[in-house]
């Protein structure tokens, strides 16, 4: 859009920090240029960063009111009710969270201002994590400035909008397990005849995504003898990840799957599958700095 170029990190998946850079053309305005711009400039970048990962979050807020040392992980607030005779944590109740988080998430948003850097190189710059934006040539440095001092607002935006679901998704895993004091885990799964029971959900699993997909979705689904147990299966699967909200990524696992159900060989579509799985649990655990990689990676099997 209007020419930026996101040189680093994935569109959709906003990792939080922000780094953007401009190359000055030589002109006899930015030689005549005020010192405090021709200083902003090294070696003919202008570049700004800005990291807005900072702000609380709502995992923060709700260890603020329930205790420092709450357990950040669902397991741990189930835990906590099971040693407390199956009554909620003193403080801890499920319609203040909500309207408390509501009143958060209305709040003014007040931009946080990216700061002036100085990178060596271009090549410098694309080592740094984060998310890397190239906005273009400038003959003038005032014209670049502006330019770059704005993306942060816009970024920001995007980014708070984005964390706003995430968080979303994990209160209401939180409400909906404390309304049922009910988890599921990847050992309680194992002797199951079916993929997963009835009424099962992401919502409601506990543990590393990754090693349920290794140990039992992906094996349980590839040792379906017959067409319509399998496709029973992918109607499960589909089910049970519902609360996962990027669909293709779910199509392509099925589709990837059926395509190893003919061809067990087929080493191409075993890395994508794996590639796949890593990044459903990257963006499930809140991993987001692996995600961009593994996108890479995907990338390049396609080409």
């Amino acid at each position: 859009m209007l020419g930026i170029e996101q040189k680093k990190g994935h569109s959709d998946i906003l990792s939080g920090k922000l780094i953007a850079y401009a190359r000055i053309l030589p002109s006899t305005e930015n030689d005549n240029a005020p010192a405090p711009f021709q200083n902003m400039v090294k070696n003919g970048l202008l570049v700004i960063e800005g990291d807005f990962r900072q702000n609380n979050t709502l995992r923060q807020f709700i260890q603020k009111e329930i205790g420092a040392n709450f357990d950040e992980n669902i397991a741990g607030l189930l835990e906590r009710i099971q040693e407390e005779g199956g009554e909620l944590p003193e403080g801890l109740d499920p319609e203040v969270i909500r309207d408390r988080i509501e009143e958060l998430s209305n709040m003014e948003v007040i931009p946080i201002p990216a700061k002036i850097t100085h990178r060596e190189t271009e090549e410098e710059i694309l080592k740094d994590d984060g998310d890397i934006f190239y906005i273009g040539e400038f003959q003038g440095v005032g014209q670049a400035h502006f330019c770059l001092t704005s993306l942060p607002i816009y970024y920001q935006a995007k980014y708070k909008e984005q964390v706003k679901a995430i968080e979303q998704r994990y209160l209401e895993e939180i409400l909906t397990q404390i309304d049922s004091q009910k988890t599921i885990d990847t050992g309680s799964l194992q002797e199951n005849t079916e993929l997963f029971p009835q009424g099962a959900s992401l919502s409601s699993f506990i543990g590393n995504l990754q090693e349920l997909f290794d140990t039992r979705v992906i094996p349980f689904m590839l040792l379906q003898k017959s067409e319509s147990d399998f496709e029973k299966a992918v109607e499960q699967f589909n089910q049970f990840m519902l609360p996962y909200s990027n669909k293709e990524d779910l199509q392509q696992v099925c589709s990837i799957l059926r395509l190893l159900r003919e061809d067990s060989s087929n080493t191409k579509e075993r890395k994508r599958l794996e590639l796949l799985c890593n990044k459903i649990s990257a963006i499930y655990h809140e991993n987001f700095r692996k995600v961009p990689e593994i996108v890479k990676e995907l990338n390049a099997l396609a080409e």
